[in-house]
């Protein structure tokens, strides 16, 4: 019946990719507040459940170099109070005040809103724009790969049944560095996005010297629109480009028509959404954020 599996609480890291490798059909479980769901649901299949609340260095953020290290089991609500992501990332932390109710927060987290590689996640499109590597583990070694190389399609990955997500690596920025998420939804009490866009812009002087476009929820999986965030480079970034980037971005949007919204709504709101987090972005690079300080929480 839907529901009905074997619990597993690992004790360590090594202990939960050797149980992972062990027992056919595992799923990690870290918050559970879409696991649980989807298993009670039949929308996946688990005969076997490994708890990994008792690692703590999943629970860990940590500057190494120039990389922010964010632990997989990080639920939101620690992520938005962390110093050191208000310091280096006040983008990711004010993302979360649009991520789900203060409850959901509280319990869900960051590996696990991003393996579930649902379109309308709300931390794959930020963190890919912020150009974030993951580091995927099992018995005997680990691999890294970039965030945006992790989904196949909707809520498939290419990670293995034996991998446990541990860490998402976030480069630090430059001084004249920002991105902005931008949601929408139909109404406050409904957390799961109609459209979402992420937005990373790096200037220099008055130019653009790199821009990513991240769109989510109108495709099956979060999407790098390549075409808008090369339109920048190279230009300074005025009211004219960011039109040409917003509807752009509109083009290169997928979206499906379903019970929350038509497609061509979605095409809409892409371009509205694009442009604003476009301009919230380039509004932070006039401010800053120093790489010299080193930590961890």
């Amino acid at each position: 019946m839907h529901g009905s599996f074997d619990y597993h609480r690992a004790a360590s890291l090594e202990d939960a990719c050797r149980l992972m490798a062990e027992l056919p059909g595992a799923q990690i479980l870290a918050g559970g507040t879409d696991l649980l769901v989807d298993v009670w649901s039949g929308i996946r299949q688990a005969a076997h459940v490994v708890s990994i609340l008792d690692i703590p260095e999943l629970r860990q953020i940590q500057l190494q170099g120039d990389r922010m290290c964010i632990g997989a089991g990080c639920t939101a609500a620690a992520l938005e109070r962390s110093e050191l992501i208000r310091r280096h990332f006040p983008e990711l932390a004010e993302m979360v005040l649009k991520f789900a109710s203060p409850q959901i927060r509280a319990r869900a987290t960051v590996g696990g809103n991003i393996c579930s590689a649902v379109a309308c996640g709300d931390f794959p499109p930020i963190l890919m724009a912020l150009g974030s590597e993951i580091e995927l583990c099992r018995s005997g070694g680990s691999r890294i790969l970039p965030l945006k190389d992790l989904f196949a399609g909707n809520r498939q990955t290419v990670r293995r049944d034996q991998e446990v997500l541990t860490r998402i690596l976030i480069p630090l920025k430059s001084g004249r560095a920002a991105a902005n998420y931008q949601k929408y939804r139909r109404r406050a009490s409904n957390s799961l996005a109609v459209a979402s866009v992420a937005a990373f812009l790096e200037m220099d002087g008055l130019r653009c010297r790199a821009a990513r476009i991240v769109l989510g929820a109108v495709a099956p999986t979060p999407w790098l629109a390549e075409e808008a965030g090369w339109s920048l480079v190279g230009k300074h970034v005025d009211d004219a480009a960011i039109a040409t980037a917003a509807g752009i971005a509109r083009r290169e949007a997928k979206p499906i028509t379903d019970q929350r919204a038509s497609g061509n709504y979605r095409r809409e709101l892409i371009q509205v959404l694009t442009a604003r987090a476009l301009r919230e972005a380039l509004g932070r690079t006039r401010g800053g954020h120093s790489r010299d300080q080193e930590g961890h929480e």
